[in-house]
């Protein structure tokens, strides 16, 4: 998988571009505490906002549902919607993720 060699880089490079000083658990724990905070940048870069992104997809449902209340679906408005709950199924998962 491209993303997997891809991030297994990242640490990698990441890692190692940490300098610190100090005893062997010490440094561990320094450039722990050093990824982490890289970790949190690179997964709003490549997830993007997953809170954010998952409340205007259910704004969106909740749009497509009032139309349909109004009047049935047409197969544009069914595709679009079988489209939103695709993306939610793979935003709920990054959020899981993240956590």
């Amino acid at each position: 998988m491209e993303s997997d060699g891809r991030f297994k880089d990242f640490l990698r490079s990441k890692w190692f571009s940490y300098e610190v000083e100090g005893e062997g658990m010490f440094v561990f724990k320094e450039k722990l505490n050093k990824l982490k905070l890289d970790l949190r940048i690179w997964n709003k870069e490549v997830f993007g906002n997953v809170n954010q992104i998952g409340e205007e997809l259910q704004k969106k449902m909740q749009e497509l549902d009032a139309r349909d209340e109004e009047s049935e679906l047409d197969e544009q408005g069914m595709e679009e919607r079988r489209f939103l709950l695709a993306e939610q199924s793979r935003n709920n998962f990054k959020q899981e993720v993240v956590m």
